[in-house]
């Protein structure tokens, strides 16, 4: 349950004009009848071909009709025929900054090539829609852009969908500039994926993920893996994306890595921690026990870090924020509380965590408070939970689970 909220309430006071009620940006009511109808369109795809690339182990039919247009070193390229106007481009990166920053790169080198193609310049453009989703047992992230080409009667107009996952051994971007077949093309684009996926095997005992919301409004997702090794150790994977509309026009991109090793108790070994903001290294952290208190060394915002926590007592993992967790729902004890690492917080303090049990109320069991943020939670008997709400300043961030596959406590 390592929990990032800071990166997205920093944004909090640029987003008041956010729509609420859906992830699209813009009224569609406000536009041409003819543009509306071509936003409704779809079609049934009935070819597939094979999509194959060794290095990935990828060997899988795929949706549509695939081309390779290129290859270089850890970069792979494909146009793919679903019998439109417009090809479907789908990339698969094995160097990349992360779901979020990558697919807002790969939008904007598309509109760019939208306008070197129809020789015209790029006059104007807006966010259209941004979501997030999982496909199988991937995460997902949705950006759609609006954009005019020209001016006055010479003005060309359309839409760029696109979508972005991170499978075990690379990223994958696909982008369709035609409007409407929104449902077309997230078909395509899962089973390119899943042409990734199929084959990871990597044993985790618990996967889990879970879709942030903005006032109603998917803007990211946090995904959790849990594995073990032949010590008993716990290697703990924490991967976050958010892409938060600033205004008509800009987005604000991060993404976020974490890796911990815990004991089987849920007491912290080490750990690393790196963030991506608007195609930046903002972070990039490494925190383990000295002699006289745990050190952290790194990077923020450029400028080195080599600090004491002033704390040497254990510091709980994200595994172990589970097992805290599962142990007072399951004891008398009203409330339990332990220290945690939170460098999205404070990357030099042993943050203080208060976790409390709320009664008769249908939709909260827990209450979370770390630092100045307090948030209830929903949780089962193993410490996972379903839904964590926190609300700040008239918004509310809501944290849904949307897939999970095992447990998040070793029996």
């Amino acid at each position: 349950m390592k929990l990032r909220y800071s990166v997205l309430f920093c944004a909090l006071p640029l987003v008041f004009s956010a729509p609420s009620t859906a992830h699209l940006l813009v009224n569609l009511n406000e536009f041409p009848e003819w543009f509306q109808q071509a936003m409704e369109r779809e079609t049934e795809i009935e070819s597939t071909s094979q999509l194959t690339i060794e290095a990935l182990n990828v060997d899988a039919r795929i949706k549509g009709n695939a081309t390779q247009q290129e290859s270089t070193e850890g970069t792979w390229y494909y146009t793919i025929d679903i019998g439109l106007a417009s090809l479907v481009e789908c990339y698969a990166f094995t160097e990349f900054d992360g779901p979020a920053n990558s697919l807002h790169a790969i939008v904007q080198h598309s509109l760019q090539g939208a306008a070197a193609l129809n020789q015209k310049a790029l006059t104007s453009q807006f966010n259209l829609a941004v979501d997030a989703g999982v496909t199988g047992a991937t995460p997902y992230l949705q950006l759609d852009t609006l954009y005019n080409l020209g001016e006055g009667s010479d003005t060309v107009s359309g839409v760029i969908k696109g979508l972005s996952a991170q499978t075990e051994q690379s990223l994958q971007i696909c982008i369709h500039n035609e409007t409407g077949y929104q449902a077309t093309f997230l078909a395509v684009f899962e089973s390119f994926v899943e042409a990734f996926a199929q084959h990871n095997t990597n044993p985790q005992f618990f996967d889990a993920v879970y879709q942030l919301s903005l006032n109603d409004m998917p803007l990211g997702f946090s995904r959790e893996r849990f594995t073990v090794d032949q010590d008993g150790d716990i290697e703990v994977n924490v991967h976050s994306a958010m892409l938060v509309p600033v205004d008509e026009v800009s987005v604000s991109r991060t993404d976020s890595v974490g890796t911990e090793w815990s004991r089987a108790d849920g007491t912290l070994i080490n750990g690393t921690e790196y963030s991506v903001d608007n195609g930046t290294l903002s972070s990039n952290f490494a925190i383990q026990p000295g002699e006289e208190s745990w050190m952290v060394s790194g990077e923020m915002q450029g400028k080195a870090i080599e600090a004491p926590l002033n704390y040497n007592g254990p510091l709980i993992s994200g595994y172990g924020s589970y097992t805290e967790t599962a142990g007072l729902l399951a004891s008398e004890e009203q409330s339990a509380a332990f220290r945690m690492w939170v460098p999205d917080a404070d990357p030099t303090a042993a943050l203080e965590v208060m976790v409390s049990k709320i009664e008769d109320n249908p939709a909260a069991n827990l209450r979370l408070d770390m630092g100045p943020l307090t948030m209830t939670l929903k949780a089962e008997d193993n410490g996972m939970f379903d839904v964590g709400t926190l609300e700040q300043a008239g918004m509310k961030l809501l944290m849904k689970r949307i897939y999970s596959k095992g447990e998040p406590v070793l029996p």
